[in-house]
């Protein structure tokens, strides 16, 4: 535990003991009142001022000391104390209001009254502040409790889903790329060149296909890390990194870009396999010879959110295809979408196909943009790096043709 988290947690506690510390104050002011008007004092009178006044006080004693060990966070201990005093205040309030028109016989009398008036209103207001302590506690546990729920139950299925795309794609794959191996080199020495060249071709798009595997599936690993290890992504460097290395791959595709700079997001290095996933999904299920995109950024007023729009040409997504677009998918076990879909969840952030027609499809992608939009995050720091390692792999894989299919959902 750092030192400011202990100072923090010690300050918060400071309520706490306050509200001891009024306990024994009420304690010492008892006995001054039974010194100050010991000769008009009785002891059935003094007994019961003991009995009406020093037991709520030594029940605020007791209250402090129950707080810190009550599991209820520091940050509400502050609540607590405000509910005690105010409790008090107005028990007061209103026993002044009730002597004022009946006062008690003597002044030592008004005084206990008052004295008591205090100590109960103060036991009350606590009783009322750690009650709704304890609700607000328990039902941010809750909350968390499903959350974690929910967090671990995406995880097991995504661990599946990677064990599932792992066990087909990677060791098929492999196979592929042995059994020709093993043809290539019985036919070394052989008068045929056209087939050694086939079984090397075939072995070099494997190799790109098992490379663009790992890569994605290191994205949601990376992805899936802590949220405290999530950094700060400058969304120009990104966005202009995944398009430059998109125009390089494909032939015919032009993207129009509005990307003011210095735009920044939370996030790693994922962000980038999300518009590298939907880019490449909208170019390579067109199925014309040319496309074009339109990439936008537009970040929210309140700095609290930055939204990314990408819009294309394409022949748009059949409506009974549209519920399932985000979903992985049995048939092919390339991430796609679903990847996409994954990691800005993982950020906090939203990706949804907001249009779509015969014209064209739009998704947005919303991500949440950093508190401080000015602050250098040490996450930022290998940003540069990161997103050449993306853009680099994306430039290595094959671009020869595009998918057969045009069906706009299948992943890519």
């Amino acid at each position: 535990m750092s030192t400011r988290s202990v100072g923090s947690r010690l300050e918060a506690c400071t309520a706490a003991w306050l509200i001891s510390a009024g306990g024994v104050l009420s304690c010492a002011i008892f006995v001054g009142w039974t010194y100050w008007f010991r000769a008009d004092l009785e002891a059935a009178a003094v007994g019961l001022g003991f009995a009406t006044i020093v037991g709520p006080a030594l029940g605020l004693v007791w209250a402090g000391h129950r707080l810190v060990r009550s599991g209820i966070e520091p940050e509400r201990y502050d609540r607590i104390l405000r509910w005690c005093v105010g409790g008090a205040v107005g028990f007061l309030a209103v026993n002044v209001a009730v002597m004022s028109i009946y006062p008690w016989v003597s002044t030592a009398g008004n005084v206990a009254w008052a004295h008591f008036s205090v100590n109960a209103g103060a036991i009350a207001g606590f009783a009322v502040g750690y009650v709704e302590a304890r609700a607000i506690q328990r039902a941010v546990e809750a909350t968390a409790a499903t959350v974690r729920a929910e967090r671990l139950a995406e995880e097991r299925a995504l661990l599946s889903y990677l064990n599932d795309l792992l066990r087909h794609e990677v060791l098929n794959s492999a196979q592929i790329i042995g059994g020709h191996a093993s043809l290539a080199r019985e036919r070394v020495g052989a008068d045929d060149p056209d087939a050694m060249r086939s079984h090397l071709e075939t072995i070099d798009r494997e190799s790109d296909a098992l490379t663009g595997v790992i890569g994605e599936v290191r994205a949601m690993l990376d992805a899936n890390r802590d949220a405290e290890q999530t950094g700060v992504v400058d969304l120009h460097d990104v966005l202009t990194a995944e398009i430059d290395a998109l125009e390089h791959r494909f032939d015919g595709v032009t993207v129009e870009r509005e990307i003011p700079e210095a735009v920044r997001a939370s996030g790693n290095e994922g962000v980038s396999w999300i518009f590298a996933n939907v880019l490449e999904n909208a170019v390579e299920h067109d199925p014309s010879s040319t496309t074009r995109l339109e990439v936008t950024v537009d970040p929210d007023a309140t700095a609290e959110t930055v939204t990314v729009t990408i819009a294309d040409d394409g022949p748009g997504i059949p409506p009974e295809k549209r519920g399932t677009l985000f979903e992985r998918k049995s048939e092919n076990h390339g991430l796609g979408l679903y990847l996409a879909h994954i990691l800005a969840k993982r950020y906090d952030g939203t990706i949804e196909l907001t249009e779509t027609g015969s014209d064209g499809s739009v998704f947005t992608v919303t991500l949440s943009q950093p508190a401080d939009r000015n602050e250098d995050d040490r996450a930022g720091k290998r940003r540069p790096a990161a997103v050449t390692r993306r853009a680099r792999l994306s430039r290595e894989r094959t671009s020869d043709s595009r998918l057969e299919s045009a069906d706009p959902t299948e992943s890519t």
